[in-house]
């Protein structure tokens, strides 16, 4: 008994854990694909560099409680220029609403038409933030951000 019980935890505890041991590569054809949400210019995102990737949907409620706090995060200077955020399965016009109403900082805003960066990311909803560096994702905050994120991000950003 004592043995299906630990056996049990051990499964729960790696399911839920989003940090991984095999990352996910980001490929860099995908990335190709995406443009910036205001203009259908290409979005560039450099895979090299220690990235934040945050899926957002204007629709969705939890997005709005976490994008004040993804504005703050995005003026903090080892962190500006380092955040994407990619609407997820959205209308344009929605979407350039939501930042009207609820401001842009220093955030890069892109849309994916087809979802590929976030099929391939495995994204189960939104809002749903990545933490990419060296071309893989070292880490996944599935739901809203809190401050303990934040701080579980600075962490890895002074590395």
């Amino acid at each position: 008994m004592k043995n299906k019980l630990l056996i049990l935890i051990l499964i729960f505890a790696n399911c839920t854990n989003p940090e991984f041991s095999n990352p996910i590569v980001i490929s860099p054809e995908i990335v190709q694909n995406i443009t910036e949400l205001e203009n259908n210019s290409k979005l560039e995102i450099d895979l090299n560099e220690t990235t934040i990737i945050n899926y957002w949907a204007s629709w969705c409620l939890e997005c709005i409680q976490e994008h004040q706090l993804l504005i703050q995060l995005s003026e903090i200077e080892s962190i500006k220029n380092s955040i994407y955020a990619i609407s997820f399965q959205d209308s344009k016009p929605d979407a350039i609403n939501f930042l009207e109403v609820y401001g842009k900082g220093n955030i890069k805003y892109g849309i994916d038409k087809k979802s590929a960066l976030a099929i391939n990311s495995g994204v189960f909803g939104v809002p749903e933030t990545h933490i990419i560096k060296e071309g893989k994702i070292i880490k996944k905050f599935i739901g809203p951000l809190t401050f303990n994120d934040v701080e579980e991000i600075l962490i890895i950003f002074s590395k």
